[in-house]
């Protein structure tokens, strides 16, 4: 995740690149002429700017030619993003300053790409959201989501957080051993729309793994509802607090969530192997379709929690039409490290299911 600068006259493209790099998980900067885009860049020293051409008070040439003239910005990668293609204006922009020029037609995907390769060093650690979820309780949502965090803690050596989404009632804490001192409707109420590093962090805490939790309510919260704007913010707000952050998120689908569902770099839907989770699996599978979630960012992650009886993976792959991306074998200390909370992969690092929780957390990281 990296500081980027957005410089253009036209709001729907301010809007549209925001919202594309923010799903990048880039902490989003905007300016609407040239002459505030410069005040901006030596104020806040962006990791990046990506700016249009033919702006009002100051064009994008003449910009590239002011941060390269001053000592303290003059390294700032630029990208000139503009609606003209012709081998001359992007001669110009080159000849101005510019690090590269992409003509506006440039498809999302490639322009967060082209950032990424452009990025200072020090900015590209690895990074994500992720998100754990179930149309149906039981599947073991929550335990994967709290043994996934200590792993992605423990081996990339990295900030992680866990935020619980249940809200109130949520097990998170019980299963990392942690009493709340606050939670996710304390830390939106006492943020009041500012969802700063500095507004956030007294709601976390740390646990001995690392692991910075955003836990839920222990008690009967009215008032907060898991559809708020608000929520959808501060999650966002997180891209500058964390390089990866897994959501908890709640046995719901609907219209005015999908939104903290899309912002996700993968969303693992988890399955038990019985029919009713199978049957509530394809459900989900359709409605996330529908709610406009892109199909290569929904991952199944098959949770064994029972020894007997259980469907066959090759049987739930034909009925869903889909690749199982992992598989949690059964693990009869699971129980005994949720009563004790401590994590199985701590409690129990050798057997086999937290040495499949490792190697899911590898692969959601290639």
């Amino acid at each position: 995740m990296a500081s980027i600068l957005v410089i253009d006259d036209d709001k729907d493209i301010l809007r549209l690149l925001e919202f594309t790099l923010k799903r990048a998980h880039h902490t989003v900067i905007t300016a609407n002429d040239g002459k505030q885009g410069l005040v901006e860049t030596k104020a806040k020293k962006p990791d990046l700017v990506v700016c249009d051409v033919m702006m009002p008070k100051m064009t994008g040439y003449d910009f590239c030619k002011r941060v390269r003239a001053d000592s303290h910005i003059k390294n700032i990668p630029i990208i000139i993003f503009s609606a003209r293609f012709q081998p001359i204006d992007r001669q110009t922009a080159l000849d101005a300053g510019a690090t590269d020029y992409l003509p506006k037609s440039t498809t999302p995907d490639a322009l967060v790409q082209r950032i990424a390769e452009l990025l200072p060093a020090s900015t590209r650690v690895a990074r994500g959201m992720f998100g754990l979820f179930s149309l149906r309780g039981g599947a073991g949502v929550t335990s994967l989501s709290v043994n996934l965090s200590v792993v992605l803690t423990l081996t990339q050596k990295t900030s992680v957080s866990l935020i619980d989404l249940a809200l109130q009632g949520g097990h998170a804490s019980v299963m990392l051993g942690m009493r709340p001192t606050s939670n996710v409707a304390q830390a939106i109420a006492a943020s009041q729309g500012n969802f700063s590093r500095s507004a956030l962090k007294p709601h976390f805490m740390q646990h001995s793994s690392g692991v910075q939790l955003l836990a839920s309510a222990p008690t009967f919260v009215q008032g907060l509802s898991p559809t708020d704007d608000s929520l959808l913010n501060m999650i966002n707000g997180l891209n500058s607090m964390f390089s990866m952050t897994v959501l908890d998120a709640p046995h719901i689908l609907e219209l005015h969530f999908s939104p903290i569902l899309q912002i996700v770099n993968k969303l693992i839907l988890v399955l038990s192997t019985d029919m009713p989770s199978l049957q509530s699996t394809a459900i989900a599978l359709q409605g996330l379709t529908k709610l406009g979630m892109p199909d290569e960012n929904i991952e199944l992650v098959v949770n064994q929690i029972t020894p007997y009886n259980s469907l066959p993976i090759d049987t739930i792959q034909k009925a869903l039409k889909r690749p199982i991306l992992a598989t949690i074998p059964f693990e009869a200390d699971m129980v005994k490290a949720v009563n004790s909370g401590k994590p199985l992969v701590l409690s129990n690092p050798r057997s086999a299911a937290a040495a499949a929780i490792g190697k899911l957390a590898n692969v959601l990281l290639t």
